[in-house]
């Protein structure tokens, strides 16, 4: 379809650009040296002078087209309900749902012409029933997909499922003393550090100097990844603003706040997860490694979930907390998550808004890099969930990942 090397590590590609011979670069201009052995074959590369082993060199394990069937005919389409299986979703044909539902098939139809490309997955679940299942390059039903960022809104989560255990005693508690077993000081330390709430990190007011989309910022979570213990390493970045007035994206944040369940709980983060949240949700095909440290510089401490399993997290916050008639998260819990604490944030999740001619759609939303979008609309009882390959989009191509296209231009307006 281009010319372009593609790098795939976990499912994800990125793009390699030529130099000369056997050299390439990456995106941030770091030098990418393919290796041979002496048969003039591929066997490996180094970046920054660490050599690593060429995994594969087979180009049928990348999936090139969101359907090669249909790519060259993409008005073959034909529209199937969702299956119905025993996940507790039930299913609706989409005519059913929408007032001009063939804006949505159309928009399926692009993405296999390959007009939006690396769209991994879409659901649309509206009026309590799943009315559109997508999936593309391979993807399907079964697959669980890497959430990124997305994940950090589920981390709130269990900030509050510990709070109701007691094991937390509020999020108005200060951060700092529940970690003063496991690190016995902090860099920086003032008293604007030591007022820093847990309600402070959950709505990314920490005052700390941590801006993700600062490269000049000390937390910059490229630079918080080049430490060992990416906690340490967050808790210890200078004030930089009072606590609890200034909105600033800081991944180191949300981390720490997954650590902090970890030592109040006394056991691993996935683990609480699964019991106070996963299992009582019957979500079992999922897969999570939290190690807020070097040692996760592939998995990055990120959720692995199947797409439905997002539709069914997102359908339990719609629900006040409820799935299936049972309690999973607190209402109050619910409700706190989604105050508007600043314009962006509540706790953990964004608040975002769309406007068609005049007219504002808001939402709650779980985001992550690569097309990674969880939105819940109130207003509509409807959820959007994408998953995509999108990764580092806007330094590749200046623009914005597929959804934030998609979701204005063909979902929202088949409301009306």
């Amino acid at each position: 379809m281009d010319t372009t090397l593609y790098a795939v590590i976990d499912k994800a590609k990125y793009p390699l650009y030529h130099v000369k011979d056997d050299s390439f670069t990456n995106i941030d201009d770091t030098p990418v040296i393919f290796q041979r052995n002496d048969q003039g074959n591929i066997n490996g590369y180094t970046v920054n002078g660490q050599l690593f082993e060429l995994i594969t060199t087979d180009i049928e394990k990348l999936v090139m087209y969101p359907r090669k069937e249909l790519f060259n005919h993409p008005e073959d389409y034909t529209y199937q309900i969702p299956k119905r299986t025993n996940d507790g979703l039930e299913v609706e044909n989409i005519n059913n749902a929408f007032e001009t539902p063939e804006r949505i098939k159309e928009m399926v139809k692009q993405t296999i012409k390959g007009n939006y490309p690396d769209v991994h997955s879409i659901l649309i679940y509206k009026d309590n029933t799943l009315v559109l299942e997508e999936y593309f390059y391979g993807y399907d039903i079964n697959t669980q997909h890497q959430l990124r960022s997305a994940t950090k809104a589920f981390i709130g989560s269990l900030v509050g499922l510990a709070i109701e255990a007691a094991a937390i005693g509020s999020e108005q508690d200060q951060l700092l003393p529940y970690f003063k077993d496991k690190y016995k000081s902090f860099d920086h330390m003032s008293q604007r550090k030591r007022s820093i709430t847990i309600q402070d990190f959950l709505t990314y007011r920490h005052g700390l100097d941590c801006e993700n989309n600062n490269p000049e910022s000390e937390g910059n979570e490229q630079q918080m990844m080049e430490s060992a213990d990416w906690v340490k390493y967050t808790l210890d970045l200078p004030v930089v603003h009072q606590p609890g007035e200034v909105s600033s994206y800081c991944t180191g944040a949300a981390l720490t706040l997954g650590r902090l369940v970890e030592l109040a709980t006394d056991k691993p983060l996935e683990e609480f997860a699964d019991k106070h949240l996963f299992k009582p949700m019957n979500i079992t095909n999922y897969d999570w490694r939290f190690d807020p440290d070097s040692t996760s510089r592939q998995t990055f401490s990120q959720m692995y979930l199947q797409p439905r399993d997002l539709v069914k997290l997102a359908t339990m916050y719609m629900n006040g907390g409820k799935w299936q008639g049972k309690q999973v998260l607190p209402e109050n819990w619910v409700r706190k998550t989604f105050e508007e604490y600043t314009s962006e944030f509540g706790y953990l999740w964004e608040h975002k808004y769309v406007v068609i001619d005049g007219k504002q759609y808001n939402s709650y939303m779980a985001s992550g890099n690569g097309g990674q979008k969880i939105n819940i609309w109130p207003d509509y009882n409807m959820i959007t969930v994408f998953t995509g390959g999108n990764y580092n989009s806007y330094e590749l191509y200046g623009k914005s990942t597929p959804p934030n296209q998609m979701i204005p231009k063909y979902i929202l307006p088949a409301l009306d």
